[in-house]
This record gives structure tokens, C-alpha cells and sequence, in this order.
């Protein structure tokens, strides 16, 4: 009888640890666990994704300005004008009383002093066209970091070549995660863009309306 009891003894002491495992519920995994954690450096084709790049001021960021435009317009206008008038006299300022301002009547009758008439028409028209097309690369400096982490860049160029100069300013805020790995992001992809072209020397003065030339066209506009 004892033997029976000691062996009861030992399997229930046996049996209560591995039922005691098998009930234990193993902790949940974190909800914003990487569901391909388990495959880095096991899988041939599993690849961790590379951290978040941080810019700091000051850091470089290239711009590929790629910008076009159109820009058309047409204006039809047609006035006309026309007054007449007359002036007549039929009395004169007396001498004598010319202290009093009175007038006198004279043989004068409704002489005619003055007649004319006016006319005046005018029609117009206007067009405009224009196309621009705008293909680059410039470095832009990181010149702010916002509390959101949207960058501003500014870039400037200034090219010089027999007495042409050339100006290029770029401006405008972009998101950190536009940024390409290959450390590039699109014109068209920037917030409150600002570009700036310039040219200055010689040919951009040929084509430049001298003062005289703008005079006469603001004496005569018509």
C-alpha cells in the first residue's frame, strides 16, 4: 500500500510541472515588430531597409530642375468717341458801366465765336505667346530644418562667359522622406518654389529697348 501511495506521489509531482509549461501562455509579440525580423540574416532576399537619413544645416541636397511653361493670351478692344460744341455772343460789357458788371445790348446778334466737333474711334488688338523650358542640376544648401523635419534649400549659381553673366537662384521646402537615397529630389516635388533666371552683358542689352525707343512708345502709345 505504501508503494502504491509513493508511486502516485512522484508521477503527480512529475505531471503538475509539465502541465504547468503546456498552460503558460507565451508573451504576444509587439504589435510594431518588424514581421521580417526573424528573416534578416537568414534569407538570401530579405534586406533590412536603412534608417531614416537626419539633415542637419549647412548639409547638400542636388535639385534636378526640370520646369516648364506656357503662357497665352489674347485682348480685342474697340472705343469710340465723339463731342460737339459752340459758342456764341450776344452781348457786350458797357464801358460806363463797368463798375455795376452789367451788360449792355448791343447791334451784336448771336455772333458765332466758336464750332467744333470731334470724333474718334480706335480698335486694337493684342496676342501673346510664350514658352519656357527649364532642364538642370544644382546643389542646394540646407539652410533650416523645420520642427516637422521639412527641409529648406536655397541654391545660387553665377556663371560668367565674355562679359555675360548669368544668374540662377532656386528656393523652396521639401520633405525629408522625398529626399532620394542618391541624395537627389525633384523640382516639381518642392513647396513654394522660386526660380530665378538672369542675364546680363551685351546680348541682354541688344535685345533691351533703349530709353529713347521706350519714350516714344510712351508719348504715342497708340
Amino acid at each position: 500500500m505504501k508503494t502504491l501511495f509513493a508511486i502516485a506521489t512522484a508521477f503527480t509531482l512529475l505531471i503538475v510541472p509539465a502541465h504547468a509549461q503546456l498552460s503558460r501562455q507565451p508573451n504576444p509579440a509587439p504589435t510594431d515588430a518588424d514581421p521580417a525580423e526573424t528573416l534578416y540574416g537568414v534569407s538570401l532576399f530579405a534586406v533590412r531597409p536603412p534608417e531614416p537619413r537626419t539633415y542637419q544645416r549647412h548639409d547638400l541636397i542636388t535639385i534636378i530642375v526640370n520646369e516648364s511653361s506656357t503662357q497665352e493670351s489674347e485682348q480685342t478692344l474697340e472705343t469710340t468717341k465723339e463731342a460737339d460744341g459752340s459758342a456764341t455772343l450776344g452781348a457786350t460789357l458797357s464801358i460806363e458801366e463797368l463798375l455795376d458788371l452789367r451788360l449792355e445790348n448791343s447791334s451784336i446778334s448771336d455772333l458765332e465765336l466758336l464750332r467744333y466737333a470731334a470724333e474718334r474711334e480706335f480698335s486694337g488688338e493684342g496676342e501673346y505667346e510664350r514658352t519656357d523650358r527649364i532642364i538642370d542640376r544644382i546643389t542646394a544648401t540646407v539652410i533650416d530644418v523645420k520642427p516637422n523635419g521639412v527641409l529648406v534649400l536655397e541654391a545660387r549659381r553665377f556663371t560668367s562667359t565674355d562679359e555675360e553673366t548669368k544668374t540662377f537662384i532656386l528656393s523652396g521646402m521639401c520633405r525629408t522622406e522625398d529626399v532620394t537615397e542618391q541624395n537627389t529630389i525633384q523640382s516639381n516635388q518642392l513647396a513654394d518654389l522660386r526660380l530665378i533666371v538672369e542675364h546680363t552683358g551685351d546680348v541682354s542689352e541688344a535685345a533691351t529697348k533703349g530709353p529713347l525707343t521706350r519714350f516714344v512708345e510712351w508719348l504715342l502709345p497708340f
